[in-house]
């Protein structure tokens, strides 16, 4: 079978939504009057829009069932009959609400492809960004050091330069063979829209098979850019992960993202503590004992030299990272 995924629809904001989910496989896209028997016979996934689903089924000829079809509705339109008559006429084994489903589309897709993609956004409830940007500094060492080819996108400015950071990293310390990170910083005197990094989210995925993404929770467009992320980390301090502010942006990563991890620092932090955070979030917890990150760059580059850290948190990433499996 054809490694493609195939979207019926005849909606240019469909495309653009299912474009960003469709990461490291090819999206071919008819409208439902250009359906050729070929294409429905030949993808791998097939995703039709609810709205072409009543043209489809007025086809002369009906078209046969087939494995791995999904009716993609509109959230306002999810508990109407209709849409379940599309479904079952169409043998679809799967309807998905976009952009609330997101997660479970991607999931679809990971399946039929041979190396998955994966976005991680990483957000620091903190107003100065700092733990986010150092965060996302070891997280680009540990992949490099993995091997892997990274893309960065650094989309939150903070009292620490990421930019600093990574050129004061040491480099030739890591092993040779080492992987690559290919970092993109957004300017100063023209934020970029959500729109803008929407997209560019997506291009760094198609590229990349790891995409991190520092973000500013307070934003209000972050929230809706969480949809085409797979994983979250929300790196806080012991001081401050029981503050409300952090729980806050747990409470709402895990109302669009599948996945969200709480990664605590602090030299005083214990187990009733890390436990308590754990159950109360609802997220996955990691701990390190190493101090909150300081803005003086002698500390913060100490902190970027910590290896064990470094993999630390690249364990996170492999943990809830996507595999490649069979479609059902």
């Amino acid at each position: 079978m054809s490694c493609f995924v195939l979207l019926i629809t005849d909606l240019n904001a469909v495309h653009h939504e299912i474009a960003s989910h469709t990461r490291g496989i090819r999206l071919v896209t008819r409208e439902p009057h250009q359906l050729t028997r070929q294409d429905w016979d030949s993808a791998a996934v097939v995703l039709v829009d609810a709205q072409a689903a009543p043209i489809l089924r007025a086809r002369p000829q009906p078209l046969p069932h087939r494995d791995a079809v999904t009716l993609l509705v509109d959230p306002e339109d999810h508990a109407e009959a209709d849409m379940y008559r599309h479904a079952l006429d169409l043998g679809a084994s799967h309807l998905i609400t976009i952009p609330d489903a997101a997660g479970a589309l991607r999931k679809q897709i990971s399946q039929v492809v041979d190396s998955p993609r994966m976005v991680v956004a990483i957000l620091d409830p903190a107003p100065t960004g700092e733990s986010g940007t150092i965060t996302t500094a070891c997280l680009a060492l540990a992949s490099a050091a993995a091997g892997e080819h990274l893309g960065l996108l650094d989309a939150r400015h903070s009292s620490v330069d990421l930019h600093a950071a990574l050129t004061c990293a040491r480099f030739d310390l890591l092993p040779a063979g080492r992987g690559s990170v290919h970092v993109l910083f957004a300017p100063d005197e023209h934020p970029p829209t959500a729109e803008e990094i929407r997209q560019t989210m997506t291009d760094l995925a198609h590229q990349h098979a790891v995409t991190l993404v520092h973000l500013d929770p307070h934003q209000p467009h972050t929230r809706a850019l969480l949809d085409g992320v797979d994983l979250v980390i929300v790196p806080v301090s012991s001081q401050t992960a029981t503050e409300p502010h952090g729980r806050d942006v747990v409470s709402a990563a895990r109302r669009h993202t599948p996945h969200v991890h709480v990664h605590i620092t602090g030299a005083d932090l214990h187990g009733d503590l890390a436990e308590a955070i754990a159950a109360g979030s609802g997220a996955s917890m990691s701990a390190s004992t190493r101090g909150a990150v300081p803005t003086d760059s002698s500390h913060w580059s100490a902190a970027l030299t910590d290896g064990s850290h470094h993999r630390r948190l690249w364990e996170v990433i492999a943990r809830h990272r996507p595999r490649a499996g069979r479609t059902t």
